[in-house]
């Protein structure tokens, strides 16, 4: 009988999107095209969108984290909800998954898995880096409201093809890029 290590399995293939704030950090080296990285991972929901190529519908295992114990979530927006730290579990990764539901066994989830700073996250991926783009968004403010928040200009996201995500982005006020790192990850 083979062991379970010994058997080959062809890789997955994930789009992992790496924030800017994690690579010019230090704690993530910048994603490079051939190499095998390794960071924390964490998963966060968000609606199908075929313009956006980090969006993605996985199946994993779900399993409680902190005892299965909610977190109230306060915001100071006069909102107020319940959150579930999950781990999820698929072929070659892990990630944490904070979630308005309680959840346990196989789910199938549709967001993003982001490459964060580790305190963020127990969840983690290992493999071999096989393309990396760089997404660059355009924000922009009410400029007759003092103070107003910056907000994400729909339809301006854009994609460039590099071999490595740089080490520090743009440093304009109006534009923010993060790096998509496509992974082949084996288990």
């Amino acid at each position: 009988m083979t062991d379970q290590h010994e058997k080959w399995r062809p890789p997955t293939h994930l789009p992992v999107l790496v924030t800017d704030s994690s690579i010019e950090d230090g704690e993530t080296p910048p994603p490079e095209v051939g190499v095998i990285g390794e960071f924390p991972l964490l998963f966060q929901e968000f609606p199908t969108d075929p313009a956006d190529p980090s969006i993605v519908t996985l199946r994993a295992s779900g399993e409680p984290l902190h005892s299965g114990k909610p977190t109230r979530q306060q915001p100071g927006t006069g909102e107020q909800w319940w959150d579930w730290a999950v781990l999820l579990r698929g072929a070659g990764w892990t990630a944490t998954w904070y979630t308005r539901r309680p959840v346990l066994g196989q789910v199938e989830v549709t967001g993003r898995l982001i490459g964060d700073l580790a305190y963020a996250t127990t969840g983690r991926i290992r493999g071999r880096i096989i393309r990396v783009q760089v997404a660059a968004d355009r924000y922009h403010r009410d400029p007759d409201i003092p103070h107003s928040p910056w907000k994400q200009m729909p339809g301006t996201r854009h994609y460039r093809e590099v071999t490595t995500a740089p080490r520090f982005f743009a440093g304009v006020t109006r534009t923010t890029e993060t790096a998509i790192a496509r992974w082949a990850c084996w288990t």
